[in-house]
């Protein structure tokens, strides 16, 4: 069950725009698209969504509009891409990486509820780590598919969040961590009904690849790190001050050893409207 706890960190994307620090969100975005898994994620999308030489392709939370201008690249001068994000801000900084890029790409806000585009609009539609955040899974789903047009190609990526490992001492409290983790995003199981739930919208060829990311220390402090530490302030989590301190000592001495683990998994779908 979503469990709205008002908070600011990686699970609350939705309301970049009324964060107190709504680059703390486009931080966190180019900290994860650092990590060497998520280019393995880009490339696997890219390669999902067939040939794009001359394509129109949608990019639905496009967030800073990096993987936008990788797709603008592989389109070539024939082809355009157009990215929409939720948050103005987002948007806003989209646009000011790409100035004076000679790249055909394009930005705008916009919900993947209610797109403002005509139908079969687009060739390829991409969807990156977007319908986890998203209020209505069956209108965020119907309306990209419904601006692909008939033969186009569709990728998606999103994790599953209680696939979080944690190398800690403490399984009691990871667990708790992790499930509270998890549950606190709208659809944090979703990544596991990709393929079934794609099938059954008569989405046609349809493949499923698994992506594990290992994650650094730093992103880990920004992802579950920063959830815990949050909720644990305004009460999300029933643990007092004393057993946080105790819970990160841990983690921070084996990152000092250089024998920190932490990993999480997702799931990359592809096929033919």
């Amino acid at each position: 069950m979503y469990a709205n706890t008002g908070l600011q960190h990686s699970g609350e994307f939705t309301r970049v725009d009324s964060a107190k620090d709504s680059n703390w969100f486009i931080r966190f975005m180019d900290l994860a698209n650092s990590l060497p898994e998520y280019g393995e994620v880009r490339r696997a999308l890219a390669e999902g969504l067939g040939p794009l030489t001359g394509k129109h392709v949608l990019d639905i939370g496009c967030g800073t509009g990096d993987d936008a201008r990788e797709l603008a690249a592989l389109v070539g001068p024939e082809g355009r891409v157009t990215g929409i994000d939720l948050s103005e801000a987002m948007v806003d900084e989209a646009r000011r990486r790409s100035i004076g890029s000679p790249l055909p790409v394009e930005f705008a806000v916009g919900d993947v509820r209610r797109l403002g585009f005509a139908d079969e609009s687009f060739d390829r539609v991409r969807v990156k780590l977007v319908r986890q955040h998203c209020p209505d899974l069956d209108d965020a789903d119907s309306e990209a598919l419904r601006v692909t047009r008939k033969g186009g190609r569709i990728a998606i990526f999103d994790y599953d969040f209680d696939t979080l490992a944690v190398n800690h001492p403490d399984r009691a409290a990871t667990r708790a961590a992790v499930h509270a983790f998890c549950d606190n995003h709208r659809h944090g199981w979703n990544a596991r009904s990709l393929e079934s739930r794609f099938l059954d919208l008569g989405v046609a060829g349809v493949s499923l690849k698994p992506h594990t990311v290992r994650m650094s220390f730093a992103f880990f402090q920004a992802s579950l790190g920063e959830f815990v530490n949050t909720a644990v302030a305004h009460g999300g989590l029933d643990w007092t001050r004393e057993e946080l301190a105790s819970w990160w000592r841990p983690l921070e001495e084996a990152e000092k050893r250089s024998r920190f683990f932490a990993s999480i998994s997702g799931f990359s779908l592809s096929g033919t409207r």
